[in-house]
């Protein structure tokens, strides 16, 4: 009988390890079926020893030792991606079994007995764990990254190439498998299961090299002659997971291809500025020389929002009580410009794309007479005001919560409440109301929930000459042909954001937008100073480069430090109490604690404690031990994409 040391591979589970027994011997590595709480999961053995070796400390167990499930035990994993897992979980201040529930594909957990058992040792190369960066346009990316993809292959090396949405998997399936069809393999978390297995079983089988055109999780896949792991859209805020144990596939494909002995290549039309600093100090080097300077061939124009505004008169009930006339400037949506560029889109049956950063009508209402904010009567967050046939709807994005926007000021009682921002509705409403006889596509998550919806839409889109799109964020990765015009028709909310990587995300947003335009581009704002606009529109990265960068290292901000957040929901004097306790716990490190920027759900309440960490020493051993015995209820995230 064997005492089976299991790693249980699911989340919300604190310990690292469990026992199993076992009347056989279990391969150090394997995947096994095991019970855990009324459930069977996958677990990977760890340790396999004699239980008459440890028939002493079995009589000390608190606890029940349950047999392990009579399935055969696989090895599907190497060795080598099984080692990246249990840094990664150091790294993380997690378990090793949630981080192989985050980076391993469930289609292939669910259907361990229908996966090909093919584990050999991992081909190196004869300059491992080589790190490069490539920064250009797309174009001119994808054309250096089939160099390399050829030149791996004449070499026997097999390529793993990472994108953050299935949409750009197969924008690079359509550029980069051209010749080499045969041995390119798409996986991504949009097919089947049973698709899933067949091509993961394919991909072993097949004795050529192969071009593996993926999400993060199929990092996994254990073809041992992976000679180069190439991470696109290195900028993208899809890698950084945001649940538990909050894992960076980024950073995990570089340790990944440190431990395989392959090279890893991150790139995009303008990398991140932490990936920029290390390129800087020779810790990331360029196969290709980087590009700081974003041209384009479209005319560009910065709209002043504040030029030309309308003064109204209105009602209003003075100190005294009586009526009174006030005034205020009326709210323009649409400027002179991108209205004239809209008709001549359409008069030249031309394609628009016009960008709205929420969606809905207006991401804020307040009162006009207290200023207060109309929330969410269940979580607290600001409420977003959407049309509807029957009336318009206050709906929280962050619960759900959904009521009629026939409502008073619930501080004073006013109706004059009054709405802020600009959703994508409340575009699409105006250019209506201007243009009649216009097509207009509007894609948020609001109209399209799929994938599949996603592609139709952008299909009619591009074969509409003369309509109008007007999309969130997500909707520009769908364009996947070349328009003649675009427009930003507000991008001044996010500056409201206390995010220290905002003004990066706009750029990129900006310059993606641009990559897809040949004529017409303008940008409306009511902040024209803002310099952030100048970088994007002459493409002077390379002083946006410097300005963050030194904004960081004042800020001490990473690339200079490594974050730590740990954040804890409840009740407002419970939460109080204990982060007050945790700061006595993580001495002597220092921990800032503040109020979460968006309330929780069920009007719970979330505070927030920033650890910084000098650069390069994270991890440390004794910080490391604190924050793996805190409860479960406590929540922390190394690298946060955000403070929020």
């Amino acid at each position: 009988m064997k005492l089976i040391g299991i790693i249980p591979i699911a989340r919300g589970i604190g310990k690292e390890k469990l026992s199993y027994f076992s009347a056989e011997d279990m391969p150090i590595g394997s995947i096994v079926s095991v019970s855990l709480r009324s459930k069977d999961i996958p677990g990977l053995v760890v340790s396999s020893v004699d239980v008459l070796e440890e028939k002493a400390n079995i009589k000390n167990y608190s606890f029940t030792v349950k047999k392990i499930n009579k399935k055969k035990p696989l090895e599907i994993f190497q060795p080598q991606f099984v080692n990246t897992c249990q840094e990664t979980a150091r790294y993380l201040a997690a378990t090793t079994g949630s981080v192989l529930y985050s980076v391993a594909p469930s289609g292939i957990l669910e259907n361990l007995d229908k996966v090909e058992s093919v584990i050999t040792p991992a081909k190196i190369r004869p300059e491992p764990g080589e790190k490069f960066v490539i920064q250009g346009d797309d174009e001119e990316r994808y054309v250096n990254y089939k160099s390399i993809i050829r030149e791996e292959f004449a070499k026997g090396y097999s390529v793993v190439f990472i994108l953050p949405t299935i949409q750009e998997i197969k924008k690079a399936q359509e550029s980069l498998s051209k010749g080499i069809e045969p041995y390119t393999f798409i996986l991504h978390s949009g097919l089947t299961k049973k698709e899933i297995v067949t091509e993961w079983n394919k991909i072993l089988a097949e004795k050529h090299t192969v071009l593996i055109l993926a999400t993060g999780s199929f990092l996994s896949i254990p073809r041992p002659d992976i000679g180069t792991i190439i991470v696109d859209r290195e900028s993208s805020r899809t890698y950084k997971s945001q649940v538990r144990p909050y894992v960076d596939t980024r950073t995990f494909a570089e340790q990944l291809a440190k431990n395989l002995g392959a090279r890893i290549i991150f790139g995009d039309i303008f990398l991140r500025v932490e990936t920029l600093w290390r390129f800087k100090n020779n810790e990331l080097y360029e196969l290709f020389p980087l590009k700081f300077r974003s041209l384009t061939t479209s005319s560009q124009k910065v709209v002043d929002m504040r030029t030309g505004q309308e003064i109204i008169n209105y009602e209003k009930l003075g100190k005294d009580g009586k009526r009174e006339i006030g005034e205020k400037i009326k709210f323009k949506v649409l400027s002179t410009d991108l209205e004239n560029l809209i008709r001549s889109n359409q008069e030249d049956s031309e394609n628009l794309f016009i960008f709205a950063s929420r969606r809905g009508l207006s991401p804020s209402t307040v009162c006009g007479d207290c200023g207060t904010i109309v929330t969410c009567h269940h979580c607290k967050a600001p409420v977003v005001l959407h049309l509807a046939n029957k009336g318009n709807f206050f709906l929280c994005h962050r619960c759900g919560e959904r009521r009629t926007a026939m409502e008073q000021c619930s501080k004073c009682n006013s109706w004059r409440l009054t709405t802020l921002g600009i959703g994508s509705e409340f575009v699409e409403q105006e250019i209506q109301k201007l243009f009649p006889d216009i097509k207009i596509f509007r894609m948020d998550s609001d109209t399209v929930n799929t994938h599949k919806k996603a592609l139709q839409m952008a299909e009619k889109f591009h074969a509409a000459p003369g309509s109008v799109m007007i999309g969130t964020e997500m909707a520009i990765s769908y364009i996947t042909e070349k328009i003649q015009n675009s427009a930003v028709v507000s991008m001044d909310s996010f500056f409201a954001l206390p995010d220290f990587r905002i003004n990066e995300r706009i750029i990129n947003i900006i310059l993606k937008i641009k990559a897809i335009t040949t004529r017409n581009f303008i940008l409306q704002t009511r902040q024209p100073d803002e310099k952030v606009w100048d970088y994007s529109l002459r493409g002077n990265l390379a002083d946006f480069y410097r300005d963050e960068i030194s904004d960081r290292k004042l800020l001490d901000y990473p690339p200079f430090t490594t974050l730590i957040k740990i954040s804890l929901t409840g009740d407002r004097d419970f939460v109080i109490s204990e982060m007050e306790k945790l700061q006595k716990i993580i001495e002597p490190h220092n921990i800032d604690v503040f109020p979460a920027f968006i309330p929780g759900l069920a009007g719970k309440y979330i505070m927030h404690g920033l650890i910084k960490i000098k650069r390069g020493e994270w991890i440390d051993e004794t910080l490391l031990a604190k924050l793996q015995i805190l409860p479960l209820s406590y929540s922390v995230n190394v690298d946060p994409e955000s403070l929020l």
